[in-house]
């Protein structure tokens, strides 16, 4: 039987984010008999992630062009050669495309290069809109891209709904983001026993997350100052690295957090600094996915989440993990608060999560849909 060649088109592996769990898991998961599977990336592998991509045996096309903006159009023309150039090379039966850039200009390029079959991932909720004068070039694109386009994975169901049109959704596959648990545990054999609040007048809080707007470590900072005003103990770590690390330490020398809130940096061994928190805050915007809501569960700490994104989803609504409007400081505060006074049913939450929860997320199981997919759009094509 040949085997059927897959091509991952995607920005690159320059750090330890959660887009590059899929790409990992499918090198990782996918029958080598049946399937042969290589990437193509804009950017240098330099992340640990990348690492064990290489560490799999599969092949990385570094084409080293970097990431243009809408603004350079000649950068722009001078990727889509270097895809077309190298898909017309390779010749894959799939062009799989994932990030907002390369669902638009890999998926031209194979459309020009008459890939087969094309499938474009879906995997960052709540994009930045065009800007208003580009509005009809890029829905024209994704229209003219459509026609070619023989799936659209969304690693989460809301995204099917926010980023794609009715007509498309006959197309759509939801297949969930990779969540791998013993790579999260780090040689631990079993999991972290569940953390129980054992000194509620100094309650340890964290955030774990690139420090990016998407985020809203603002909100959970703004939060904190509510949280001290009631609980003059509480701290909070936040873990990560990003853009927005000075701005986020102005907002707490403005409230006066200096010395309530930690920025640990950019850390490996997430599930040991979870271990050390009471109470997890994960009040992003709006997550495609959100694997640390999975890590949370796996590490055995509480979460108080904010509800957008696929956080519902994963959740049930509330049932696995408290959930509060996003973007809302004092919702945020009174929860936390709520959790610290009274832990007890957040831990309920979090052990019927362990038993669920972790066991419909798995690297396996999103392995096999894929597989699925490939097998079916090969056959149809």
């Amino acid at each position: 039987m040949e085997k059927i060649k897959i091509l991952f088109v995607y920005l690159g592996f320059y750090r330890d984010a959660g887009a590059e769990q899929t790409p990992l898991g499918l090198a990782e998961e996918l029958d080598r008999e049946r399937f042969s599977f290589e990437m193509v990336t804009l950017m240098p592998t330099t992340s640990a992630i990348g690492a064990a991509v290489q560490a799999t045996g599969c092949p990385i096309h570094e084409l080293g062009l970097g990431i243009p903006r809408l603004t350079e159009p000649v950068r722009i023309l001078k990727v889509i050669k270097a895809f077309y150039q190298t898909f017309r090379s390779i010749q894959p039966d799939i062009v799989q495309t994932q990030s907002g850039f390369c669902n638009v200009w890999a998926r031209l390029a194979a459309k020009l290069a008459h890939v087969p079959v094309v499938i474009a991932t879906l995997n960052f909720g709540g994009e930045p809109k065009p800007r208003w004068h580009m509005w009809p070039v890029m829905r024209a694109m994704h229209h003219w891209l459509g026609t070619s386009t023989d799936a659209y994975v969304c690693v989460a169901r809301h995204l099917m709904k926010e980023q794609l049109q009715p007509y498309e959704w006959d197309r759509a596959e939801i297949i969930d983001g990779f969540f791998d648990l013993h790579r999260f545990l780090a040689g631990r054999p079993n999991l972290p026993e569940i953390r129980a609040l054992t000194n509620p007048a100094h309650p340890v809080l964290g955030i774990v997350a690139r420090l990016e707007y998407d985020k809203g470590h603002r909100v959970a900072i703004a939060a904190m100052r509510k949280i001290i005003d009631a609980i003059p103990g509480a701290q909070l770590k936040i873990v990560g690295a990003g853009s927005l690390e000075q701005e986020l330490r102005d907002q707490v020398v403005a409230l006066r957090l200096t010395e309530h809130v930690e920025f640990t940096g950019h850390q490996t061994q997430i599930c040991e600094i979870m271990s050390t928190m009471d109470l997890l805050l994960i009040p992003s915007y709006n997550e495609a996915f959100g694997k640390v809501v999975l890590e949370s569960i796996a590490a055995g700490v509480p979460l108080l989440g904010s509800r957008s994104g696929a956080f519902p989803e994963i959740l049930e609504h509330g049932k696995y993990g408290t959930l509060v409007a996003p973007a809302d400081p004092a919702a945020l505060a009174e929860a936390a608060i709520e959790i610290i006074a009274n832990p007890a049913p957040a831990l309920v939450k979090l052990k019927k999560a362990r038993t669920t929860v972790l066991m419909r997320y798995t690297k396996e199981e999103s392995a096999r849909r894929y597989a699925r997919l490939y097998l079916r759009l090969i056959g149809n094509s």
